[in-house]
């Protein structure tokens, strides 16, 4: 017996912004893991919320759209903030790298930890970089008269 369509999700088409909603919610599960993982609850609390309203935008519930364009410009300020905290340390490295060097104890290990942090800091600022105008730019796709009309309230 085949399953039935919905007749609304039949009508549906394809959306971009819908592509954005998926890539959030991917990385709002994986944060959601890690900070339940380090026990960092607030953060936790943060990432379950993102994961509701994505789902809630996806599924077309009208009470998801305008949630999800503050939380999307709030995303966008937070990756902002953040990003310019972590530029502050852009010359830590260099300390560290030079620190390690003089000290024949930490050796090529340390040198090899301190390289591999920051590759880490950098595609997490580059991640930062990409993620402030693709949040803003969802944040205004969600408020388009043609997306606001794909979700319709509840009868």
């Amino acid at each position: 017996m085949p399953l039935a369509i919905p007749a609304d999700a039949a009508a549906r088409r394809f959306s971009v912004w819908a592509i954005g909603l998926w890539v959030l919610l991917l990385f709002a599960a994986v944060g959601s893991v890690q900070y339940l993982q380090h026990g960092e609850y607030p953060y936790l609390a943060a990432a379950l919320l993102v994961i509701a309203v994505c789902a809630g935008c996806i599924l077309r519930r009208p009470w998801a759209r305008p949630i999800m364009r503050v939380l999307a410009v709030v995303l966008a300020l937070w990756a902002l903030l953040t990003g310019a905290l972590m530029l502050q340390q852009w010359g830590d490295f260099a300390v560290a790298r030079q620190h390690a060097m003089t000290e024949s104890q930490l050796g090529e290990v340390a040198l090899w930890m301190i390289a591999r942090a920051q590759r880490t800091w950098q595609v997490a600022l580059a991640l930062k970089a990409l993620a402030i105008p693709l949040l803003l730019w969802l944040a205004w796709q969600l408020g388009r008269p043609g997306v606001r009309a794909q979700f319709p309230p509840r009868r």
